[in-house]
């Protein structure tokens, strides 16, 4: 099999401005509230790889909360309060960044090294906020850590829907997650704010995009053992197995110079892959070429767990649908026969000088090919296998012991595919350097372009 895959990152252009960068940052002293000048990217800093510019819903921003984490440092910082942020809505998310000038509301004083966290497009990650006190499932996150707030489990990536979005927040830049907010970014009133310099957060979506598309191949598969004849793909649809729908809040265990992640614990959500009408009684287990689908980042290395894409493929030869194909396998031959016909002609064709000669049928090798033949059926099983009755009621039951041989022998030679489907897996690589994985604000297209042997018959 060979899958054409391209894997291409998703929005990294903006790269932090050097007002960011660097240790020696100054002590913030505001009271009580305060107002901050905020320009949210949703980019970060372009790795090696080519981009891929977010859809409009991709970049969509519904709602916010701004958390302010105050200490020596950012690793020993811990969250001072959160408020919503106001005027947020970017819809239907044009543009990939938002200026917003937001007021800082608590009782107390703001006069340490403070730190800024973005959580964006929240209504389905199990944080939520009141008054000035962000909770995680009911829990007060006050006085945490911003490694302690990292690896907290958010319950969705999210998705496009009106109203939902995909979850965003911080994304990790040049060994640091949380810009700190220095002298000259905390202003005494919403004017001076406005006018005043911005301080960039730079946040990327916690869901990774999965696409897949029908390059239209004509498959490397003979047809009836004819080299001349191939099949092409009538209908193509995929669906995904061990994947994750939980994710971090914040890409864990990653500097932006590598690019990686770590998957949250736990056994990952995946489809049920031993059932093979999944494609068929659960379409919603199951996408079009060209669908998208969201999902959270899996960078395990256990190998029964990394995300696959399963592809079902529907076969045509010319204009015609191919019905219930059989494949064929014994010694040096491996034909794919496009009818159960097809292969009785086969058989027919090889009765006197291969078939007869195996003893199993010493009663009825001198029978003629037609004769041995005459009657036949055909039924594949839930798993591709098949089970052939070959019947003659003119021979003697001695005979008719020969050919239940034959049928029972020719059985375990075939696998069946219903429908002329068959189905392809292929696992998503990341990159070349980290090999499998999945990583948030990354979109992985494969493109299928053709399959240089015989799929399974199941996914």
């Amino acid at each position: 099999m060979l899958l054409g895959v391209l894997l291409l990152t998703a929005c990294q252009s903006d790269v932090l401005p050097d007002e960011l960068e660097g240790s020696d940052k100054a002590v913030v002293g505001h009271t009580d509230s305060c107002y901050i000048n905020l320009h949210i990217v949703n980019s970060r800093a372009a790795m090696t790889r080519a981009t891929e510019a977010a859809t409009a819903k991709e970049n969509a921003v519904y709602d916010g909360i701004l958390c302010i984490f105050e200490g020596e440092n950012e690793s020993t910082a811990t969250l001072r309060s959160a408020v919503v942020i106001d005027q947020l809505i970017n819809n239907p998310g044009n543009s990939s960044s938002v200026n917003i000038t937001q007021r800082l509301a608590g009782t107390h004083t703001y006069d340490g090294h403070l730190y800024a966290l973005a959580l964006l497009n929240t209504t389905s990650t199990g944080f939520t906020i009141n008054g000035n006190t962000l909770y995680h499932h009911g829990t007060s996150l006050t006085g945490k850590t911003i490694g302690q707030t990292q690896i907290l489990q958010i319950d969705s990536v999210g998705s496009t829907d009106e109203h939902v979005g995909l979850f965003m927040s911080n994304a990790p830049q040049n060994g640091f997650i949380m810009p700190e907010i220095t002298n000259g970014y905390l202003f005494d009133t919403e004017q001076a704010a406005t006018a005043g310099s911005r301080l960039t957060i730079n946040v990327e979506r916690a869901a990774a995009r999965v696409k897949v598309t029908n390059g239209s191949p004509t498959l490397s598969i003979n047809l009836d053992g004819d080299p001349n004849r191939h099949p092409t793909v009538h209908r193509l649809t995929w669906a995904l197995n061990n994947y994750n729908t939980q994710s971090y809040a914040i890409r864990y265990g990653s500097t932006s110079a590598d690019n990686w992640a770590t998957s949250i614990t736990g056994a990952p959500i995946s489809f049920d892959t031993t059932v093979p009408d999944v494609f068929d009684l659960y379409q919603q287990h199951s996408y079009k070429e060209g669908d998208y689908v969201y999902i959270a980042e899996n960078t395990t290395d256990n190998a029964t767990d990394q995300t696959e894409v399963i592809v079902e493929v529907q076969l045509k030869e010319g204009s015609f649908l191919l019905g219930d194909c059989y494949r064929y396998r014994f010694g040096n031959d491996d034909i794919f026969f496009t009818s159960a016909e097809k292969f009785i002609k086969y058989c027919k064709a090889g009765w006197k000088e291969t078939f007869s000669q195996n003893s199993n049928y010493t009663l009825i090798k001198d029978k003629s090919a037609d004769e041995v033949f005459k009657y036949y059926s055909f039924v594949i099983n839930d798993v591709g296998s098949v089970a052939i009755t070959i019947t003659n009621e003119s021979f003697t039951d001695e005979e008719k012991g020969n050919l239940r041989t034959l049928s029972s022998i020719l059985s375990g030679l075939l696998t069946g595919y219903r429908d002329g489907k068959m189905y392809y897996k292929t696992k998503i690589n990341h990159d070349t350097t980290h090999g499998v994985g999945v990583v948030r604000n990354n979109a992985y297209n494969l493109n299928v372009t053709n399959a240089l042997g015989i799929g399974a018959p199941i996914p």
